[in-house]
């Protein structure tokens, strides 16, 4: 695991960054993020905001997005990953509501992460936060990807999404870690 340009001056940078986009993304999509909190609440019962415990490099921390699923999909999680492996990405989730299929497909369920970002726990860009029981279950290869701040998008994403196995992201979310650069993260964000 070689050292990443993230370390001193790199990782200041990126935060600087980090703050402005999810300031200016905030202010720009809040008419957006009200627009989809009422579809939520018309579409299915529960809350607008999905909160749950995640990993990033400093530790445990409350990780937000909309909603997209329906009531109860959490439990059925640990039985996914013993059928279809860890961080998992199913095309057509079955758990999903119909308004939620449309908000994964589109990202758009990610956006309250920019608050994450204002708070320090994410970054724009970098390697999915995994939740702990995934991380349990994780090589020491596989942890590598924790070593530095999660992102609202990453490489993975825009290299193939749910087309790609987790070994392939590991190796993605590595590979980022070891190459960043301002314009890699341009790259990825458009």
């Amino acid at each position: 695991y070689r050292r990443t340009p993230l370390e001193g001056w790199g990782k200041i940078i990126k935060r600087i960054g980090d703050i402005i986009l999810a300031s200016l993304g905030l202010v720009i999509v809040s008419p957006l993020m009200f627009f989809i909190a009422i579809v939520i609440k018309i579409d299915s019962r529960g809350p607008v905001f999905f909160r749950q415990k995640r990993l990033g490099a400093d530790g445990e921390f409350v990780f937000y997005k909309f909603r997209s699923m329906r009531r109860g999909a959490e439990k059925l999680h640990s039985q996914y990953i013993k059928k279809y492996g860890n961080m998992f990405k199913l095309k057509d989730d079955p758990r999903a509501t119909r308004f939620g299929k449309f908000l994964r497909r589109t990202s758009l369920d990610e956006l309250p992460q920019l608050w994450n970002v204002l708070r320090g726990d994410m970054s724009i860009v970098g390697p999915r936060p995994p939740m702990p029981i995934e991380v349990k279950h994780y090589s020491s290869k596989q942890r590598k990807r924790m070593g530095i701040k999660p992102g609202i998008t990453g490489l993975w994403q825009a290299s193939g999404r749910s087309e790609l196995s987790f070994n392939e992201w590991v190796k993605l979310d590595v590979w980022y870690i070891e190459n960043w650069s301002l314009w890699l993260d341009w790259q990825i964000i458009i």
